[in-house]
């Protein structure tokens, strides 16, 4: 049985389902390589493990290699893997208490997760959690004058992307979740996702997510050095106000350099991130090719981050106002290609959308359907008479046998509908059930 785990838990004795690569080296010998299948890289993309002897003609006659050694653990976690395919028929188990990534008895995941999305979602949670608690010790340390711990967040922004590589939908649905904090950090945390998420859809090598992982992840650390004073007050900005906290964007770039072992791209991604296209951005008044792609990416997403929070001058813009926000100044303020990978990763009907169907009924979207957008999982409130449902019914629209003729009609703002969606969502994971009772 073939099982996808965590390198981590990868000995000697397993079996690793791989193939050889072969490169040419301008007449030499040819190199050959091992290229574990259905595996994760998120460190360095440029380090492979090089073949000796008669490894590759193993490898080609066997469908994969026997893991003989510690020291060839070693080399395989060198290579930058994070997850690796193992052949239990082949070698050796996961210890008992140790699951691997994914269920192998439950049918494949949607084509471009490796794991299904409730698999990952109480791993995603949790990863959320704790990387914002460490954002927000960073940015306290930042405050009161220490440096950044740039080993911290760099093994937090490695967890992040594997998160991400295993099932996009799990960590993009907890964006939903809006909670203020004085320095920004789950703000940071919801941009670093929408923004790895759209990297991934835009073929970015995955060796190279974690830099960018990390960039977003400080792309407001400069807020710390924006007076608390302006920071936190509760309405609009004086002029003078506004000058001073639209600088945070250039403290954020200077923080970065004072602290050193960011690179260039990293440094561009936190100072352009509140550049636009038409060149009424800041700090810089930037246009078009002028701002780094990584930056372009990260502008849309600290936007609709923002439109989708609520404040004590605002209310919470809902979901899917938001996307027509960047819909409509795609070209202008937005990269357009950007905007479209964006609406792309986050679903026509975001997790946590309160709807409308065709019959009336009133559902929330409860988990997201990455082959077809328009057809998520819901979680059925109401009878198409609008009356209460006694538990709500969670209903694929995918599945003929579900949907039953259902379709999403419209998109409802949940303040208007009186829905309290994180409130919901809970009540639908505890109390939802999978079959609809009779109807009466």
């Amino acid at each position: 049985m073939k099982k996808l785990i965590s390198i981590k838990n990868l000995t000697a004795g397993m079996f690793l389902d791989a193939d050889v690569v072969v490169e040419e080296s301008g007449g030499e010998e040819p190199g050959r390589f091992l290229e574990p299948r259905n595996a994760v890289r998120t460190g360095s993309g440029e380090k492979r493990a090089r073949l000796t002897g008669k490894m590759h003609e193993r490898i080609e006659k066997n469908g994969g290699l026997m893991v003989s050694s510690d020291a060839l653990v070693d080399r395989l976690r060198e290579t930058g893997l994070s997850m690796v395919t193992i052949d239990t028929d082949k070698g050796g188990d996961l210890p008992d208490g140790v699951k691997p990534l994914t269920d192998p008895t439950r049918k494949p995941p949607p084509p471009g997760r490796l794991v299904h999305y409730d698999e990952e979602l109480e791993r995603a949670t949790e990863i959320r959690d704790a990387t914002t608690d460490t954002l927000k010790e960073a940015m306290a340390d930042v405050a009161s004058g220490k440096g950044v711990d740039a080993e911290k967040i760099n093994a937090a922004s490695a967890v992040i992307t594997e998160s991400v590589l295993r099932n996009v939908d799990a960590m993009v649905s907890l964006t939903r979740i809006k909670k203020h904090d004085p320095y920004t950090a789950m703000h940071c945390m919801n941009v670093c996702t929408l923004v790895i998420a759209v990297a991934q859809a835009d073929g970015v090598d995955p060796g190279y997510l974690p830099i960018i992982t990390t960039a977003t992840l400080l792309h407001d650390v400069g807020k710390t050095r924006v007076p608390l004073e302006i920071l936190n007050k509760p309405g609009r900005f004086e002029p003078s106000e506004l000058e001073e906290m639209r600088k945070h964007a250039l403290y954020s770039g200077q923080i970065m350099r004072e602290e050193g072992g960011f690179n260039d791209e990293q440094v561009a991604i936190a100072e352009q991130h509140h550049e636009m296209l038409n060149g009424k951005g800041y700090p810089y008044g930037l246009k078009g090719d002028e701002i780094h792609p990584y930056a372009r990416m990260t502008a849309v997403a600290d936007v609709y981050d923002a439109l989708t929070a609520k404040r004590v001058y605002k209310p919470a813009m809902p979901m899917y106002q938001a996307l027509m926000v960047l819909h409509k100044n795609r070209g202008t303020e937005f990269d357009e290609h950007f905007v479209e990978l964006f609406v792309k990763a986050l679903g026509v009907y975001p997790v946590g959308s309160v709807v409308e169907l065709n019959n009336k009924e009133i559902a929330v979207v409860y988990e997201p359907n990455p082959e077809n957008s328009r057809k998520p999982t819901l979680g059925i409130l109401t009878m198409a008479t609008g009356k209460q449902r006694a538990a709500p019914f969670i209903c694929n629209l995918a599945k003929r046998s579900e949907a039953e003729g259902r379709e999403i009609a419209k998109v409802l703002d949940p303040e208007k509908v009186g829905v309290d969606v994180d409130q919901t969502m809970e009540q639908i994971k505890t109390k939802g059930e999978r079959t609809e009772r009779t109807r009466r």
